[in-house]
């Protein structure tokens, strides 16, 4: 089976909570370390369902799993410093800032 944003994302967590015992330990509830690694390395499959549980184990926002969060590793200065500021800011702001950076002329 081939990678996947999800497995990818998956072994991410793992380097972020100092490797794959700890990570299994913080997972015990979810699922056991055989099958965790076999979900990071994509040799099995990451369900919606199994998916929304680890997020919340880790108190991550829905959907984190499947976005690329190794390309954020890789952003620039500048959008780092955006994405900073904007963070701050109110969901109406963030609504009126989207709305006004998607407009096409």
């Amino acid at each position: 089976m081939p990678r996947t944003t999800r497995s990818t994302n998956i072994d991410l967590i793992r380097w972020l909570n100092y490797g794959h015992d700890n990570t299994a330990k913080k997972l015990a509830a979810v699922t056991n370390a055989n099958y965790l690694s076999k979900m990071a390395t994509g040799d099995m499959d990451v369900t919606d369902k199994k998916a929304r549980q680890i997020e919340k184990a880790f108190d991550l926002p829905v959907g984190w799993l499947d976005r690329d969060n190794v390309a954020l590793l890789k952003t620039s200065a500048l959008d780092f410093d955006i994405h900073k500021i904007v963070g701050g800011c109110s969901d109406d702001a963030k609504n009126g800032l989207l709305a006004f950076i998607s407009a096409k002329p």
